[in-house]
């Protein structure tokens, strides 16, 4: 089968059974992780960082009609 026809086969599914498959095949292809706490640590730092960007004015936010229009949702 070929990635045409298995995109084809993805967009009958729910968007529910899309967002899964989405994931499964991103674990998938990011490999499987040992330790669920360190990946729970890793993005709450991610997360604080982000926010203090926000909060200090040194990132700027996007919009949710542009981050939803660059995904065509």
């Amino acid at each position: 089968m070929t990635t045409a026809e298995l995109l084809e086969q993805a967009r009958k599914l729910t968007r529910d059974e899309q967002m899964k498959l989405a994931h499964d095949l991103w674990v998938e292809a990011d490999g499987p992780y040992d330790n669920p706490a360190e990946v729970e640590a890793a993005w709450a730092t991610e997360i604080g960082r982000r926010f203090r960007g926000i909060a200090d004015g040194t990132t700027l936010g996007v919009q949710d009609a542009e981050v939803r229009g660059r995904f065509g949702l």
